[in-house]
């Protein structure tokens, strides 16, 4: 996972605080699409290794730890739809009826819901993922 980022401010320890545009998964062509609603030009700024020595202001290459990235979206993605269907099967055992499911079902994948957003903000305020600065553009 590669993207092109700037240097807005170095950090002791070989870091640095780079600002990225994010990359949506389509063909950036907005004005006729709209369906993404202007996130994809969203920034964000994230730290990184500057293993290439850029300095402030400089144009450079970043690289993230895809295998880590994949990891944790599949979790956040994945953890409220299979906790649905263990709070359906759950709420199905005392065959109480369909609707009795289907709450259990809801309260599995609001359970899920709550735990990714926990999971998701605890690592970044770990800071789990980690870029580090390739070279210069």
């Amino acid at each position: 996972m590669t993207q092109v980022a700037t240097v807005k401010r170095l950090l002791s320890g070989q870091m640095a605080e780079v600002e990225v545009v994010r990359r949506g998964a389509c063909a950036h062509d907005c004005a006729k699409c709209g369906g993404c609603d202007g996130m994809a030009n969203q920034t964000i700024v994230v730290t990184a290794r500057n293993v290439a020595g850029a300095a402030v202001g400089d144009r450079v290459t970043i690289e993230g730890e895809s295998r880590k990235v994949l990891g944790y979206a599949a979790l956040v993605y994945a953890l409220p739809l299979v906790l649905f269907f263990i709070g359906y099967a759950l709420a199905a055992l005392p065959k109480l009826g369909g609707a009795v499911s289907a709450l259990g079902g809801a309260a599995g994948f609001v359970i899920g819901v709550l735990l990714a957003v926990w999971y998701s903000r605890r690592l970044k305020a770990e800071s789990a993922v980690t870029f580090r600065i390739t070279g210069l553009v």
